[in-house]
């Protein structure tokens, strides 16, 4: 059962938008405070009067858990719905919250004049309102997904919401990166949606010719692509490469320079690389800086690259001393993300997944670390299996990818420090990747205890609360991840190793320390002594 609760302040339209959405999708419609004026025999409004606000708030909770268990729909809560902590669990166990945000303004030019708003019953309704909506934001935040109502229609507010709730091909949930910049472009998720590709990417671009950099083991997602494009008039090649870290290097690079002048493509040809996050850096590199740079669109097949690689055009191959080390910035045209390519994952491949995805919750949303949590509990992931079905992902990762998009939109090269925040975790576990010779562990794992690691650092600091580097370790752990360092990697080694990490700032290190969950913040100038530290707790967990 997965209900679409639908979350928001007085005169969000969540009332208007649910019938709309319910009818069009065919499912039952729910309106919490109908059901309760029902149940009750009295309005809202007197209900406040004759009871008080906690009162009501009693009946709130007593009847969101009675619709939790109906049948799947649409459900209309209260604006206050989300003042309880058990109520916000309820919702997220038992379905997803869409928040329709609205403004100030827009709230009080549609409510000013109705009678039936019990909490604006005061001398100063419109400041009473702002207060209200101040308060009980960051709650509204913690929904999957916010649409902004203000210039939308009710129509249109549907279907971006559904869009949201149950894309599809022909309607995927689309994402702006970099919007109205230079290098904007749309990420677009939805299930199936690999088998519109070659329609997708024509759609904005149209190539001299096109290659496909993929694996042997993907050649069942690139040979139909490279099939539709022909048919569209676009010659395509397909080249492939064995899977693995190892292959993000110049000597590879080197090799596919020639393969693309081999079959004569120029400036205005297109590579799409279909794969993970290794072929994604490693092609977007070779985009980057074949003829000064050609364009290229990613189609990521692993969780992580979905969620995090495939966004942002940072792209990278690594040199013996460091990952990473020699890369550019480079936008692709558009990313292409289906969930339905991820159920041929092994579960450890989405475990490593999983911890970027943690990443951004830790890091920036509190209320996707929640959910997350909430997939764990459920069962979705854990230690020993994967329930793979793309209705259990897309919308987690759709969040990430937002998430990461607002990021890149607000730094895209990385030069006012808030897209370092993205790097929680990665300077301990690119040093870990590079102590272990880029073969025994993946990159998630990797991050994972570095994530581990740098809340320590955090703690040791002062800056991390204990009770978050708990709740973290419990957490990863709860996925399968590991959350101490492997035998045999020496604290001197991974010192060694962080010493070459590009994010050093002369001789100092600046590193990402977690004040909250879903709040972190770039230090710099760590003392050496306080990494050790807290690399040597690691060691002994």
């Amino acid at each position: 059962m997965r209900h679409l609760y639908l979350i928001g302040a007085m005169g969000s339209g969540k009332t208007t938008v649910g019938r709309l959405i319910a009818e069009r999708l065919g499912l039952p419609f729910y309106d919490l405070d109908q059901r309760i004026e029902r149940a009750t025999g009295q309005t809202i409004a007197q209900i406040f009067v004759q009871q008080g606000e906690a009162a009501f708030r009693e009946l709130e909770s007593r009847a969101l858990l009675e619709v939790a268990a109906l049948p799947q729909g649409v459900v209309a809560t209260g604006g206050g719905v989300v003042l309880r902590e058990d109520n916000r669990a309820l919702m997220r166990r038992t379905g997803w919250m869409v928040y329709l945000r609205a403004s100030h303004e827009t709230l009080w030019r549609r409510i000013q004049h109705s009678t039936d708003r019990p909490l604006l019953h005061t001398d100063s309704p419109r400041e009473t309102l702002l207060a209200i909506m101040q308060a009980r934001e960051p709650l509204y935040q913690e929904a999957d997904w916010v649409v902004e109502t203000d210039t939308r229609s009710p129509q249109q507010v549907a279907d971006a919401v559904i869009r949201a709730f149950q894309p599809t091909p022909d309607a995927p949930l689309t994402i702006p990166v970099l919007p109205n910049q230079p290098n904007g472009y749309l990420v677009q998720v939805a299930p199936r949606l690999s088998a519109r590709a070659a329609a997708a990417i024509l759609a904005h671009i149209r190539p001299t010719r096109a290659v496909i950099l993929t694996h042997r083991r993907l050649l069942r997602w690139a040979t139909p692509l490279e099939q539709s494009l022909q048919a569209e008039g676009v010659p395509a090649h397909l080249l492939t490469l064995p899977a693995g870290e190892p292959v993000k290097s110049l000597r590879t690079a080197a090799r596919l320079y020639a393969q693309l002048l081999a079959v004569g493509c120029d400036r205005e040809s297109l590579l799409i690389v279909v794969g993970g996050g290794v072929l994604g850096d490693l092609g977007g590199f070779v985009a980057a800086t074949y003829m000064r740079g050609i364009p290229y669109v990613q189609i990521p097949t692993t969780l992580l690259a979905q969620v995090d690689s495939s966004v942002g055009g940072k792209v990278a191959i690594d040199l013996p001393q460091g990952k990473n080390l020699v890369g550019a910035f480079h936008q692709p045209r558009m990313t292409l993300v289906d969930p339905e390519p991820l159920r041929t994952l092994p579960s450890r491949h989405w475990r490593n997944g999983f911890a970027e995805m943690l990443k951004y919750g830790a890091t920036l949303d509190g209320g996707l670390w929640r959910r997350l949590q909430t997939m764990l509990e459920r069962g979705v992931l854990g230690i020993r299996r994967v329930r793979k079905e793309p209705h259990e992902w897309t919308l987690p990762i759709a969040r990430c990818i937002a998430l990461k998009a607002q990021i890149v939109s607000e730094d895209e090269r990385d030069l006012r420090g808030r897209r370092a925040l993205l790097n929680f975790g990665h300077t301990v576990g690119h040093a870990l990747e590079a102590a272990l010779g880029y073969r025994e562990w993946l990159h998630g794992e990797a991050i994972a205890v570095g994530m581990v690691a740098e809340a320590e650092i955090g703690r040791t600091l002062g800056i991390t609360p204990p009770e978050v580097v708990q709740e973290l370790r419990e957490t990863i752990e709860a996925s399968g991840l590991p959350a101490s360092l492997p035998a045999g990697v020496s604290v001197d080694a991974l010192l060694t190793h962080m010493r070459h990490d590009k994010k050093r700032t002369g001789d100092s290190l600046s590193i990402v320390l977690l004040e909250a969950i879903g709040k972190a913040r770039l230090a710099p100038n760590i003392p050496t002594e306080a990494i050790r530290e807290a690399l040597m707790r690691c060691a002994t967990l």
